[in-house]
């Protein structure tokens, strides 16, 4: 299909789109003042103790994570927790609804203590220990490092300081796409995850849905035969001036309706699922920065419907990897425990493409739809009902992978 058409398709359907626009009470237990606030900031306006750790990778890249400490100790002995957000996001991804809602705010008050990961290039975790940050070596970097250096960087410093040989990991997203890529190339962090808890993963991307995602897969294949001439950058960064502009469109009137749509094309529609006050404050912490080379990977892997890793061009591969293709990842050494939770109507993770994973993975605890037909992609952060739909159950799954 040509790009002119995709393009009719995305006008068509964006036409089409006329959502119920929510009223100016949240559903949820927030306010405006949260899209201003830094992650540590919010944690601590709703009363959790927070802490904020800094670690190192191989290659030098400086993280931070949060850490929410449990209000009261838990009766029984539960491992920590590693929490990691999705593209273009940030740890706020797991708190962003507030409390009495939110994943991270839920394992806390079931005594968990829960670690909040920031990839590398991300608003919190955009330091080295020698490479300028607008520099191109910085971001020469897709989620495959992320999931080769920064995810062993991190599970190893909270093994450390917890004193504890295992963990339980969850991932939203590019969070579950880093998990897999360390579970294949650095098979020994196997026996670190207790369970890992997949919350929409796209590994296998054969049958994205989202026209806007489908145009941009066309324009990234043109511009990879380009991209010689460029240097990698930094794609939608964080910054004040469009957290400014975003919240200014993205209000509790009308115009909310806009933000709603743009994010439906790319996400799935989901008219009754969204709070407008969420999703003001969601856009003043998102987009939180990432490197161009993490969205022409997912393009890569969709256009070659293999779960590979980053494809340089044949005479580059050949240097790295000593192929003229990238060398495909073999989910077969992913030996953890996986809980994997998909929806019905997520534009990006088709059903199909999370049943056909399920079938490689070797330890598949279950494979579950979201019980609303409508839960999308962002659904899984954001919705009103994510807690009843998907939190709560999979807190009770987590509880059985707490042996110490």
């Amino acid at each position: 299909m040509s790009l002119s058409k995709r393009a009719l398709i995305v006008v068509v359907i964006f036409a089409a789109l006329n959502f119920v626009h929510s009223s100016e009470d949240s559903w949820f237990q927030i306010d405006d003042e949260d899209g201003t606030l830094t992650t540590p900031e919010l944690i601590s306006k709703y009363g959790y103790e927070v802490e904020s750790h800094s670690v190192t990778t191989e290659d030098g890249y400086e993280l931070t994570m949060f850490r929410i400490l449990p209000q009261q100790p838990s009766e029984t002995p539960k491992l920590p927790v590693l929490m990691v957000h999705g593209l273009e996001s940030s740890a706020v991804d797991f708190i962003i609804i507030g409390p009495n809602n939110s994943f991270a705010y839920l394992l806390t008050d079931n005594g968990y203590d829960v670690w909040l990961a920031n990839a590398r290039g991300t608003r919190y975790s955009k330091k080295h220990s020698t490479l300028p940050v607008d520099s191109k070596e910085y971001w020469s970097f897709s989620w495959h490092e992320i999931g080769y250096y920064d995810l062993p960087a991190m599970i190893d410093y909270i093994l450390n300081a917890t004193s504890v040989s295992k963990l339980q990991y969850v991932g939203f997203s590019q969070g579950c796409t880093a998990y897999f890529v360390m579970a294949t190339t650095r098979p020994e962090y196997n026996e670190k995850i207790a369970l890992m808890t997949a919350l929409s993963p796209p590994v296998i991307v054969k049958r994205v849905r989202s026209p806007l995602v489908l145009l941009l897969s066309e324009v990234l294949k043109e511009f990879r035969k380009v991209k010689a001439s460029f240097k990698d950058f930094e794609l939608l960064p964080y910054s004040n001036e469009y957290r400014t502009i975003a919240q200014a469109i993205c209000t509790d009137d009308a115009r909310g309706n806009i933000c709603q749509k743009w994010i439906s094309l790319i996400v799935g529609p989901d008219p009754d699922g969204y709070d407008q006050k969420v999703m003001t404050v969601y856009v003043g912490h998102t987009p939180a920065g990432a490197s161009i080379n993490q969205v022409i990977h997912y393009a890569q892997i969709a256009q070659s419907k293999t779960f590979q890793q980053f494809d340089y061009g044949r005479k580059e591969n050949i240097l790295r990897y000593g192929s003229k293709k990238p060398p495909v990842y073999d989910l077969r050494l992913a030996t953890a425990p996986v809980m994997i939770y998909y929806a019905l109507n997520d534009w990006l993770v088709h059903p199909r493409d999370v049943q056909e994973l399920a079938k490689v993975l070797p330890r598949v605890v279950e494979a579950v739809p979201v019980a609303d037909k409508q839960f999308n992609h962002l659904d899984f952060a954001l919705a009103k009902n994510v807690r009843t739909l998907l939190y709560d159950q999979a807190i009770q799954v987590m509880e059985k992978f707490n042996e110490i």
